[in-house]
């Protein structure tokens, strides 16, 4: 396959985009709070496209992954599965044509760069919305993405600590609580960065003040990581997703903090 324009890549894959602005109620928050417009890929969870896109994951946070939550939860109750599909295929392109897939991305980074100009509005990329990727190792003419776009932000969350000992200047990482990994998230927090954590607490009830002693905000405000404190606890509450009896073990499981445990300080 070789790219050309955007119009003929999407009638060459029956795709309509790789990534888009504004694809979730919480990229929206961001877009209204900090007037930043982030675009964002959402690529197929864990193994699900035949590829792993999450290799340092858990079995409780597979069972768990938002990929089935928000716009695809109601995709899936309403019997279709648009979203899902669009999602392996978009992973599979990525993994078997990556030379086209990043030209194609590279063209549509451009077209949001305008966008946030022309609506005097900050920009931000988020490449892993429902994957875990290293976006350092696939190039384009000898260049990453970071490289190609030196002066935009770019940002993700990740469950590999060791993605944070070669991190560009221009990319923000946050290492994500498993319930299995909190020797690493120690060591992580005493280095400034920070560590995204479920708690089994719904939207409208408040999340502890403190974790074991260090500071939790509310991560849900906003998606835009790269606004936060260093040093900190980025709580999230927790989310329903498609499967109820994995939404109902996970929840209580160890991938997410339960509202009666000791070390959280209220």
């Amino acid at each position: 396959m070789k790219f050309t324009t955007i119009a003929n890549a999407k009638r060459q894959t029956g795709l309509s985009y790789l990534g888009g602005v504004g694809i979730s109620g919480k990229l929206q928050k961001s877009e209204k709070k900090n007037r930043t417009l982030t675009y964002c890929i959402y690529f197929a969870p864990a193994n699900k496209s035949g590829y792993n896109v999450c290799r340092a994951s858990t079995p409780e946070c597979r069972r768990g992954c938002l990929a089935t939550s928000g716009r695809t939860l109601m995709d899936i109750r309403r019997g279709k599965n648009i979203i899902e599909n669009a999602r392996i295929k978009k992973t599979r392109l990525f993994f078997e044509q990556q030379e086209f897939f990043m030209n194609w991305l590279v063209a549509e980074i451009k077209g949001v760069k305008n966008k946030a100009k022309n609506k005097n509005m900050d920009l931000s990329i988020r490449l892993n919305g429902t994957s875990d990727i290293d976006w350092t190792k696939p190039t384009l003419n000898g260049k990453n993405i970071f490289e190609i776009f030196p002066n935009v932000n770019f940002y993700d969350y990740t469950k590999d600590k060791n993605r944070f000992n070669t991190l560009p200047k221009n990319y923000h990482l946050t290492l994500s609580f498993t319930g299995r990994n909190w020797f690493q998230c120690k060591s992580v927090l005493k280095k400034g960065y920070n560590v995204a954590m479920v708690f089994n607490i719904p939207s409208h009830k408040p999340l502890p003040e403190t974790f074991e002693g260090y500071t939790v905000i509310d991560g849900d405000i906003t998606d835009l990581r790269i606004k936060d404190k260093k040093g900190v606890i980025v709580g999230l509450h927790w989310k329903n997703i498609a499967d109820k009896q994995a939404n109902d073990e996970v929840k209580k499981s160890c991938f997410a903090i339960q509202p009666n445990n000791p070390k959280c300080k209220y």
